[in-house]
């Protein structure tokens, strides 16, 4: 994989006027569909719109807030994802979580985490990145799509009837390129501050491996960029080897003082044990989680937080 750049890295524009920057062709070229769809979305929210390689308009979709003020989307090629772009090989099956969070003041965050995909993701910037954030609307690049995430509700600025004015109005906004997903495994020291939070217990049986078992401290810093569980051998349970479980199969992040589970529209599924599959569930104490009937996964939340 590429190497990613630097820490919490600001986005600044770079095109000197708007008739330069190439997102802003699309988006006026396309403006019309983009501003029915986002008028037809008038709770909180956030619209999904892709425009792909060919310069079609492709599919948009909305993303609703519930009360809890967290959502999540699944974008990839495969069929079982909450966004399919599936008119371009190169997206990869699962490749990128989107995450939407209401502000205290109600403002609309979102996040881009990429779930280990061939290409990774390119910020409007041009950059290539693991994780992007943006207070406001945020753009991608997702193989050959042009990906447009756009929040919505009351405490959106109306859209007027020109493109370029409307597309003026979302700068400025801040946006910054994150670190990528953490490990649990072969990972850095905790950053300075870090808290332990939880410990996790990964457990495993199949005639290939054996029966195997693995326990991992789990440090807010982690959390905060999220932790990959899946097959791919660079998340949480690289190394074992079960065919049901996805590449990429559960994302545990943090959300203000909350840490959730995410299933990333994998194939076999993810459950609490002796209860029904998920695509999101707070992990609020302890959580016992069965995912693909393959592999388990104990959540232990730590007594006593430990200061890094």
């Amino acid at each position: 994989m590429h190497e990613g750049p630097p820490d919490d890295l600001p986005l600044a524009p770079h095109w000197g006027t708007l008739a330069e920057d190439p997102l802003a062709s699309v988006f006026r070229r396309h403006f019309d569909a983009l501003k029915a769809a986002h008028d037809a979305q008038p709770g909180e929210g956030v619209l999904v719109a892709a425009v792909d390689g060919n310069g079609l308009f492709d599919a948009h979709a909305h993303l609703r807030l519930p009360q809890t003020g967290i959502a999540h989307l699944i974008v990839g090629r495969h069929e079982r994802c909450d966004f399919v772009l599936s008119r371009d090989s190169d997206v990869s099956l699962r490749h990128v979580l989107i995450r939407a969070t209401r502000t205290p003041k109600g403002k609309i965050h979102l996040r881009a985490i990429d779930l280990r995909s061939r290409l990774g993701l390119l910020s409007e910037e041009g950059r290539r990145c693991e994780a992007v954030a943006s207070k406001g609307p945020l753009f991608l690049q997702v193989a050959s799509y042009t990906l447009f995430l756009i929040p919505t509700g009351p405490s959106t600025r109306p859209w007027s009837d020109d493109p370029d004015e409307t597309f003026g109005g979302f700068f400025p906004r801040n946006q910054e390129i994150l670190p990528p997903a953490q490990p649990l495994k072969s990972r850095a020291a905790p950053s300075a501050g870090a808290v332990r939070l939880a410990t996790i217990t990964i457990s495993s049986s199949s005639p290939q491996t054996g029966d195997l078992t693995s326990t991992h401290a789990v440090w807010s810093d982690q959390l905060e960029r999220g932790i990959l569980v899946g097959r791919d051998d660079r998340c949480a349970t690289g190394g074992f080897d079960e065919g049901n479980l996805s590449r990429v199969h559960l994302v545990l992040l943090s959300v203000d003082d909350e840490v959730w589970a995410i299933d990333t529209a994998s194939t076999n599924g993810t459950r609490e044990k002796d209860g029904q599959s998920f695509r999101q569930l707070l992990l609020s104490g302890e959580k016992d989680l069965v995912l693909a009937d393959s592999l388990s996964l104990r959540w232990s939340p730590a007594r006593l937080p430990i200061q890094a």
